[in-house]
């Protein structure tokens, strides 16, 4: 005789077998649903074109003014020119840039970027959100992409950088010249780790469909839920002090690149150049010794910096990944809140890098390659 098993037996009794069984249904149903949608759905999700914006066009130069690269917005000199620290000391101009990401140069512009003498580009992206980022990325030849993990420069696996091609009389000249690009990861595992750490496990399970749902799809779905369930529940400032808290070894590692006087200029930069940049520049003006007031308005700035693309922006933090508007702003508020923060955990922000690795002869090393004189 068949025996009869009733769906709340079978739930109680086969949990596992219901669960993976059901998983698996699903994977292979966004797994068709993908082959249908086809290659370009993971495309237009990680999409970062202009968007048909105003911030399309040539780069614009005024005399002594920094250059305005309108494909590369949020372009400045950290901290602006002129600048003097605590000591009444003179930081040397032209050393110390920041903006948003330098994919959609032009031809034209990039003639006017490599004029400014840069040697090296801090891209604070993740690995894989630089690759599938859209553009020419026309100064990789120039600026040939490494990542800078654990004190480790590597070089890019050469499928993805030169095509499988040999490399370009371009590309190796720029690594003889010593310039490149060194992609620093701020969003270690550790952070996410603490994130997804807060959530109770039956969640933590449900969450891992997302997972695999964005991995089918492009979806960012798994992102939007601890957004909506975490992140949005916070300030601006609390994210950044979090993020700080767990990228410590990677902050170290790239304050020491700057630490050496062959490997200034620099460009710091990340998506939009206002959180991670925002960040790690408030740190370097830091150790440089500059007034709490002038970090917090270069900060600032970024809100300015962003005008032509305020639609890109929102569209990619809040549609993309379902943060609040604010999350959009730049006001020297937060920055404020940060360092109040630090100091609070550890009695300064210098005591912060510190604990980071970053000693005190390391920090005057740093500021004696930023010195005038």
């Amino acid at each position: 005789m068949l025996q009869v098993i009733t769906l709340a037996e079978l739930l109680t009794t086969h949990r596992l077998e219901v669960a993976c069984a059901a998983l698996l249904v699903l994977t292979g149903t966004l797994w068709l649903i993908r082959r249908r949608l086809g290659a370009g759905a993971e495309r237009s999700a990680f999409s970062e074109g202009p968007s048909g914006e105003e911030d399309v066009g040539t780069t614009v130069v005024h005399g002594d003014v920094e250059p305005v690269f309108k494909n590369m917005p949020n372009f400045r000199q950290a901290g602006g020119k002129g600048l003097m620290n605590r000591r009444g000391q003179k930081i040397k101009d032209r050393l110390l840039f920041r903006s948003s990401r330098t994919d959609f140069l032009t031809g034209e512009e990039k003639a006017t970027f490599m004029n400014l003498g840069i040697k090296t580009i801090i891209d604070l992206r993740r690995k894989a959100e630089y690759e599938r980022a859209e553009g020419d990325k026309i100064l990789d030849d120039a600026y040939p992409p490494y990542l800078l993990r654990k004190g480790k420069v590597t070089p890019l696996r050469p499928s993805f950088r030169w095509g499988g091609r040999k490399k370009t009389g371009k590309a190796a000249g720029a690594e003889a010249s010593g310039r490149r690009r060194l992609i620093v990861n701020l969003m270690t595992m550790g952070l996410i780790w603490s994130i997804f750490n807060r959530i109770n496990f039956f969640v933590r399970y449900l969450s891992l469909v997302l997972v695999v749902t964005d991995w089918l799809t492009g979806a960012h779905l798994f992102v939007k839920f601890f957004t909506w369930a975490l992140l949005n529940k916070q300030t601006m400032a609390d994210q950044y002090v979090e993020t700080l808290e767990h990228c410590k070894g990677a902050v170290a590692d790239l304050l020491r690149v700057m630490s050496d006087p062959g490997n200034v200029p620099v460009l710091i930069h990340c998506a939009h150049g206002k959180d991670r940049t925002g960040m790690v520049v408030a740190l370097v003006l830091a150790c440089l010794e500059i007034e709490d007031d002038v970090i917090f308005q270069d900060y600032a700035q970024s809100e300015a910096g962003l005008a032509s693309i305020k639609s890109r922006v929102y569209k990619e933090i809040v549609g993309r990944y379902g943060f609040k508007e604010e999350f959009t702003k730049a006001d020297a508020e937060t920055m404020k809140a940060v360092f109040s923060r630090l100091r609070e955990n550890y009695g300064s922000v210098v005591n912060y890098l510190e604990s980071a690795g970053f000693g005190t002869q390391e920090q005057k090393q740093l500021l004696s390659v930023f010195q005038d004189g």
